[in-house]
């Protein structure tokens, strides 16, 4: 009985019985540079029982290139046997960034997969996104070309493993490695408008600017131009397109970008310290309790509310009569009004609504490093402050009504102010960097 006999039956019970007959059968042949291994063997005949035993005993082999630059796990894509690649992802999620011949991994080659029919390209499509889910980092691997998976599937122009990708990039907000450039400088969109493909094209028009330039100086715009899809609406929305993205975005090489001064957005972040996530933490921490109790004190202030109304009736009428004198020199009030009022009032309002403001702006320029993803929470922060100031306002006695209406008005302009100021800095930033035209290599940040 032989090993070729074990792999050709399947056999994991025949397998070890050649072992036992000679127990360095696994490695014979497989010592040099480039061995084709028995691991190889199994994949390419879609041995799938076989296989996994191998790559038990022999976890090495699985990463293994042979003379023709392929792993075991391309082998088996290549002879469409899904069921074996699956099973060595399974037993290794990372053989799914293996780089073989070109560069080139099992997600390069199940991205460019697609069967002649239905039911054909249904498994590459489900392989795809088991591999896109087992190892997320993979998606940033490139070939020789510097191409990435979508590259590829746009190449090949296959639709529904594209689909697949895009679909995965949002879920996982990686939708910057759309503009990540080949060795041409071609992004997804470029290679979509050089073959005319409309379908993609539309679904990568959100994602990427046309006017972004390939290396050989060339837009996406342009290639459409000399590559017409004969799609009329497309042409007139890349048009549109075009010229709104001039109006909102800037055009600047890395470079360039890299070469000027900080923005007031980079400033913020790099002296605040608040891109320190434990500085932001103990900011929110001391700021939230100082809100709230501001906000506390607005709605028990020093002395309380009047409990009843009052207009001071005449002198000489019977409830005068009946009451104290005390009552009867009182200032006109309205159940709910501040008994506070005078020079003690406007202290107090003054001093608790700056710092109520104070805590309030401290809130939001925290997380201004993270916008925009915290705009909810700039949005929140404008309403309570709002709310803090028509609470003070309503509860101001009428003697001092024109008071509250400057403080009133004082406050909420400040606070529109310094609210308004980070964001204003934000878009603009985002304005720069959204035209900053970048090969893009590597996601920002560590996503492995």
């Amino acid at each position: 009985m032989t090993l070729q006999d074990a792999i050709t039956h399947d056999d994991v019970g025949e397998l070890y019985s050649s072992i036992e007959s000679n127990e360095m059968l696994l490695d014979n042949g497989c010592t040099g540079p480039f061995p084709h291994t028995p691991l190889h063997q199994a994949a390419v005949e879609g041995k799938t029982n076989v296989a996994m035993e191998i790559a038990t005993l022999k976890p090495s082999f699985a990463r293994k290139l042979n003379k023709g630059g392929h792993s075991p796990m391309h082998l088996a894509l290549q002879n469409k046997h899904y069921d074996t690649a699956r099973a060595l992802m399974t037993l290794n999620p990372k053989l799914i960034r293996v780089r073989g011949r070109g560069g080139i991994t099992p997600l390069h080659l199940i991205a460019g997969e697609e069967g002649n029919n239905e039911q054909e390209s249904k498994e590459p499509l489900e392989l795809l996104a088991e591999f896109l889910s087992a190892c997320k980092s993979s998606i940033e691997d490139l070939t020789s070309q510097y191409q990435t998976a979508v590259h590829v599937a746009v190449d090949k122009n296959n639709l529904k493993a594209f689909k697949v990708l895009l679909g995965w990039l949002k879920r996982v907000h990686l939708t910057e490695i759309l503009k990540w450039k080949d060795k041409y400088g071609n992004t997804v969109l470029h290679i979509a408008m050089s073959q005319g493909r409309p379908k993609i094209i539309k679904l990568l028009i959100p994602y990427i600017n046309v006017n972004t330039k390939n290396f050989d100086d060339k837009t996406a715009l342009e290639i459409f131009r000399r590559n017409p899809s004969g799609d009329l609406r497309l042409a007139i929305r890349l048009y549109w397109i075009r010229y709104l993205t001039i109006l909102f975005t800037s055009n600047l090489s890395l470079s360039q970008f890299l070469s000027m001064e900080l923005t007031r957005h980079e400033k913020l972040v790099l002296e605040s310290g608040f891109g320190d996530k434990s500085t932001r933490d103990m900011a929110l921490i001391v700021t939230t309790l100082i809100a709230t109790a501001t906000y506390q004190a607005v709605l028990s202030p020093p002395g309380g509310y009047w409990q009843d109304n009052s207009s001071n009736t005449p002198a000489n009428s019977t409830v005068v009569a009946a009451n104290s004198s005390a009552i009867a020199d009182e200032k006109p009030h309205k159940a709910g009004e501040i008994i506070l009022n005078g020079t003690n009032l406007h202290k107090f309002t003054g001093l608790n609504s700056s710092v109520f403001m104070l805590s309030i702006l401290v809130i939001c320029y925290t997380a201004a490093p993270l916008l925009p993803r915290t705009i909810l929470v700039y949005s929140l922060m404008l309403y309570f402050g709002v709310a803090y100031i028509v609470a003070l306002t309503t509860e101001f006695p009428r003697s001092d009504a024109r008071a509250g209406y400057c403080i009133m008005a004082v406050f909420m302009s400040s606070l529109l102010y310094y609210l308004a100021a980070p964001l204003v800095d934000y878009f603009w930033y985002g304005r720069i960097r959204r035209g900053i035209d970048t090969p893009g290599r590597r996601v920002c940040k560590d996503r492995k």
